[in-house]
């Protein structure tokens, strides 16, 4: 796929209208319709409570994460009325259905359809772990807690590059009786209950739930303005939080996610933002992210690029101004806080035009970034000089016939300012990334690359492409600390 042009490279995402929905139908309810999505646990979002509809099973949530490949279907959550005892579940308590995507969808791909517009049958998905839980979530560990919610929850495949196959829609059968903690005992039934609603599918997506989305950044006096969706610590939602200065991460998505593309499909049509708000990630970098949605490409194979690519920075310079302030007076763990960015901790990434442009702000602003991860992008060698005082770890793939040839003409401009720049000549082993619980190897690999002291780092995986490039490449380990590790002098 090195023949796909960042100049055809778009996605028409009026096409993915169900997928605005998929990052939190509950929590689009919540906001009382007004278009604005965050997530809440108030009343009708995930993790509160449906209008009840007498005793027993309330509704069911399609559990995803999304990937490199995407967003996939991990399980599915049963939402009771009363707490469920756990002794009273097995792993055929449920037949769990998952619909595949629609004919011809391909997360990351132009002008893909609608995957909820589906004509496939529902597709049986083996139970492999059923537990009650609090909210309708996974559990790490897969242990029950006390809860309403009973969670089948599917396999996982450990190549998470792997393309997602599944739509959002998910359907569930109640085999087998289940009981209350009070004692109640809810019969086997024959209806086949549907995560599909008015409003949207309802959908529960690790890590991404917990994103602000449609949130806009303006200048009046310029008539301009750009839409961004904003991730915020937990730690900033809790009192006091407001007190404490971030680090910012701008993490800038493709083009395949410009022209009618939504928030939602920044978020959920790769991992290029989404990785950065996982929990676990967030437990070793805190940190404020944001990741905006063009109405157009921002930059071509051309070099040329619109006005966007400022805005994206005038954005950036917004939030440093610390005068960033929710009011909303709907959310009031948000309402009245202002954000502090720590000024010396401000990061960038992004892939394909994301990192194109990434290298660009870099360039242009060069006292503003702390460091940089530009997962297969380029730029004109004379336009990013600058970078060579600058820190940034830069990876492509050996079948990417635009970013790797041109980084490579950009190494002697950068050594000639003055670059300190380690560029190795094996090409690591794209095999060593997955399982992700297992890159021991491939960590030691990078960090003895990164402890070489270049302040420019260029590594190249064997054999990957410009879109696996995107699969794979954020799942790396050991390059989302490196970025962390650098504080701006």
């Amino acid at each position: 796929m090195t023949d796909v042009s960042r100049r055809n490279f778009v996605a028409v995402g009026a096409m993915l209208a169900g997928t605005v929905s998929a990052v939190g139908r509950g929590a689009q309810a919540a906001q009382g319709g007004n278009g604005f999505m965050a997530a809440s646990s108030a009343s009708g979002g995930p993790g509160g409570s449906r209008k009840s509809t007498g005793p027993g099973l309330q509704g069911i949530y399609a559990v995803c994460e999304v990937t490199g490949g995407g967003q996939k279907v991990y399980g599915i959550a049963v939402e009771y009325d009363s707490p469920i005892d756990p002794a009273s579940l097995a792993l055929d308590t449920y037949t769990a259905s998952v619909f595949p995507a629609a004919q011809g969808y391909f997360p990351g791909m132009p002008e893909t359809p609608d995957k909820n517009a589906t004509t496939e049958a529902a597709q049986p998905r083996a139970v492999v772990a059923v537990y009650t839980n609090a909210a309708p979530a996974l559990r790490a560990d897969r242990q029950s807690v006390a809860g309403k919610y009973v969670v089948a929850e599917f396999q996982h495949a450990a190549d998470l590059s792997l393309p997602t196959t599944d739509s959002d829609k998910v359907t569930l059968l109640q085999n087998k009786s289940v009981h209350t903690v009070g004692g109640a005992v809810y019969a086997a039934s024959t209806t086949l209950w549907s995560n599909a609603g008015q409003r949207g599918n309802s959908v529960v997506i690790r890590g991404v739930d917990g994103w602000e989305q449609n949130h806009w950044w303006w200048d009046d006096t310029r008539s301009a303005w750009l839409e961004y969706s904003i991730y915020l610590p937990k730690s900033f939602l809790q009192p006091g939080g407001e007190k404490k200065a971030y680090p910012l991460l701008l993490a800038i998505t493709h083009s395949g996610t410009s022209y009618d593309g939504t928030c939602a499909q920044t978020l959920t049509e790769q991992c290029i933002a989404s990785i950065w708000s996982l929990p676990e990630e967030q437990d070793r970098h805190a940190c404020v992210v944001i990741t905006p949605r063009y109405e157009r490409t921002t930059m071509n194979d051309y070099w040329e690029h619109t006005a966007d690519v400022e805005n994206t920075y005038k954005l950036v310079e917004s939030l440093l101004k610390n005068t960033w302030n929710f009011g909303n007076p709907s959310l009031p763990d948000r309402a009245d806080k202002r954000l502090k960015i720590d000024p010396q901790r401000v990061y960038c990434t992004g892939w394909s035009m994301g990192a194109m442009t990434s290298l660009w702000l870099m360039a242009k602003h060069p006292h503003t970034f702390a460091a940089g991860l530009i997962m297969a992008g380029q730029q004109r060698p004379s336009d990013v000089a600058t970078l060579a005082h600058q820190n940034v770890l830069i990876i492509t793939g050996t079948d990417d016939n635009k970013a790797t040839p041109w980084n490579e003409k950009c190494v002697p401009v950068w050594q000639a300012a003055g670059a300190k720049v380690t560029r190795p000549a094996e090409r690591l082993d794209p095999a060593l990334i997955f399982p992700v619980d297992q890159q021991q190897k491939l960590t030691a690999q990078v960090n003895g690359y990164i402890g070489q002291g270049g302040n420019i780092t260029f590594l190249t995986f064997q054999g990957v492409d410009h879109m696996a490039s995107a699969r794979k490449f954020f799942h790396i380990q050991a390059a989302r600390d490196w970025l962390f590790k650098h504080v701006k002098a």
